[in-house]
């Protein structure tokens, strides 16, 4: 009996240290597990953080290179500006040079004593400025003519006191002439205020009495008798004295005062 409990006892201590020996032979490759793999671990995130520098600093080196060839192309394009600049100039002094010739081919005209030729708007001017002095001198010409001319009928007028009642005196003058006429074809009188032939009528009115129609007032016009005879009644503007004239028709001509009262007092107001 005791020898079988020795063998036994052997045999247990055999199997302890086999699994002692192996649970430390794990343990061992435990440690150096988790020994590799810290030590791997450091190692990548150590590559990691290389890789990542060096990114950045081939980021900060494209910048860097971009703006130098932005630094780099600036002068170029300044010096294309440069150069438009200098074309720019280069024409615009060509294109003087010919006015700086002209100028002085008319100085030296002016120092042979000859005189320039004036600009067309200066010619254009001069001939405005004779064309109203003509029209000018026309109208004052013929202004004068017809203050001669009616001076001179006034100096052919007869005035006579008259025994008609109302009429302080009548004036018949020789050198009265029929108005001129624009009508046409046989003539019939009317009396129409906007009718030519009224219109004629106070035209013939204004040249016997002298006065304008703009300072006449016409207060009465009517048939005398016939067709082509008429008889009208007129005052100036103020009312200062009052005209009854006598017309005749004259054919292709017009009508013609042929007698002018001077009345007392208006008898048409």
């Amino acid at each position: 009996m005791p020898k079988y409990n020795s063998r036994l006892d052997k045999r247990a201590k055999k199997k302890s240290n086999v699994i002692l020996n192996s649970l430390i032979g794990v343990v061992l490759l435990l440690i150096v597990v988790v020994g590799a793999t810290i030590f791997l671990g450091n190692d990548t995130e150590q590559a990691s953080g290389d890789n990542t520098a060096s990114t950045n600093t081939d980021v900060a080196d494209s910048s860097a290179s971009e703006e130098e060839e932005e630094e780099t192309e600036e002068p170029a394009s300044t010096d294309e500006d440069t150069e438009e600049n200098e074309e720019a100039s280069e024409d615009e002094n060509s294109s003087e040079e010919p006015e700086t010739e002209e100028e002085s081919d008319t100085d030296s005209q002016s120092a042979d004593g000859e005189t320039p030729v004036a600009d067309g708007e200066d010619l254009v001017s001069e001939d405005e400025s004779k064309e109203n002095k003509e029209e000018k001198d026309k109208k004052e010409d013929k202004k004068k003519k017809d203050e001669k001319e009616t001076s001179s009928d006034n100096d052919k007028k007869i005035v006579k006191n008259s025994d008609e009642p109302n009429v302080k005196k009548e004036i018949v003058n020789p050198s009265w002439k029929p108005i001129g006429t624009e009508q046409t074809g046989e003539h019939v009188a009317k009396y129409e205020e906007n009718s030519a032939d009224w219109q004629e009528k106070v035209q013939a009115l204004s040249y016997a009495t002298g006065l304008s129609e703009d300072n006449m007032t016409v207060w009465w016009l009517e048939r005398n008798g016939g067709p082509d005879k008429a008889i009208g009644t007129v005052a100036p503007k103020d009312q200062s004295t009052t005209y009854r004239v006598y017309l005749q028709w004259v054919d292709g001509k017009g009508w013609k005062p042929v007698k002018m009262q001077e009345l007392i007092e208006n008898d048409k107001d």
